[in-house]
């Protein structure tokens, strides 16, 4: 997908490069991945903006899952049933494609808009 602004593509390919690593398995820990697929994430269809690595085995990041729900997640890999898993889609507000306010750089309403285009709906 093509752009105006170059700040919109720029958030485009962050998503898209993000996406495509999370695919074809080259995550930062192989955990992260088993731990998402545990909370019913499926990785191949899913959309991520980014996975932030906070500190060593620790991750924090958002997620859109396979049914386009928005999900924030915190997990220290090396105590993974303490992590959260939360369901932020009804919170989303201007971050929501669809909102008046929303800005399409950032990269949360990217994904979702990521995520549309690649399932063929409408935002």
């Amino acid at each position: 997908m093509e752009f105006e602004k170059a700040s919109e593509q720029n958030a485009w390919n962050a998503v898209a490069d993000a996406t495509t690593a999370m695919r074809q398995g080259q995550v930062p820990h192989p955990a992260l991945a088993d731990w998402l697929y545990q909370r019913g994430v499926d990785i191949q269809r899913a959309v991520f903006p980014c996975v932030g690595l906070f500190d060593d085995n620790v991750f924090s990041g958002t997620l859109v899952s396979q049914d386009r729900r928005v999900f924030e997640y915190f997990v220290d890999l090396t105590m993974p049933d303490d992590g959260e898993f939360d369901d932020v889609t009804s919170e989303l507000g201007p971050k929501d494609p669809a909102h008046p306010e929303s800005d399409i750089r950032d990269l949360i309403t990217m994904s979702l808009i990521f995520f549309d285009n690649q399932h063929g709906a409408a935002a």
